[in-house]
């Protein structure tokens, strides 16, 4: 039986050619194309599929948020995250979101749906040369940490990501912990030593 595969990527050419090439495989075919993370959203809750293929740079939301609410809503289906932007932390942030695989666009087709096929949640897989942090913080404490790196203090970090003051408090201590520092600026910097975040990036 063919595996039905969703796309969610903004790149037009690149997603009706990774479409057509799915169609063209025995064991796989392209559920659907979305071109934005509320029709991506929309799709995977209206028509069933097996796996999903996410760009990161989507016009309307953080491909990333797509990720952790796909995930959330159906953990059975592996995520493929295809980027522009392969990088350690992104795809750190990536996983920690629930994505089972994250690959550069820049890959071949032959790798791409090598990975489709063998995406599984159990043993996620990052394309190779990225090395992922040996530090794991989740994906609500990597966003605690980018809103520090971005010099916003406890109280700015939770109303810019919509949680109680206790809540970011605990995140922030949670995080300190983890990279084993006692201030917001050393984990800033160990972080970015690190690969889990790039300062003064988007991501």
């Amino acid at each position: 039986m063919r595996r039905p595969v969703l796309l969610v990527d903004d790149h037009r050419v690149l997603a009706d050619s990774l479409a057509l090439s799915l169609d063209l495989q025995p064991d796989l075919c392209c559920a659907a194309v979305a071109h934005t993370a509320r029709d991506g959203l929309s799709m995977a809750a209206a028509i069933p599929y097996a796996v999903a293929v996410v760009d990161l740079q989507l016009p309307d939301a953080d491909g990333l948020d797509v990720v952790a609410r796909l995930h959330e809503a159906r953990p059975a289906a592996p995520i493929v995250v295809l980027t522009a932007h392969p990088k350690a932390d992104l795809a750190q942030r990536a996983l920690a979101a629930g994505a089972a695989a994250f690959l550069g666009k820049d890959l071949g087709l032959a790798d791409i749906l090598a990975a489709i096929r063998s995406a599984d949640p159990a043993r996620p897989q990052v394309q190779p040369g990225l090395r992922p942090s040996p530090v794991a913080l989740t994906h609500r404490e990597l966003d605690v940490l980018r809103q520090l790196s971005q010099g916003r203090d406890a109280s700015r970090t939770a109303s810019t990501l919509g949680i109680s003051l206790n809540t970011a408090r605990g995140h922030i201590k949670s995080v300190l912990a983890k990279l084993g520092v006692q201030t917001q600026l050393d984990a800033v910097v160990a972080a970015e030593r690190l690969g889990l975040i790039t300062v003064g990036s988007r991501y």
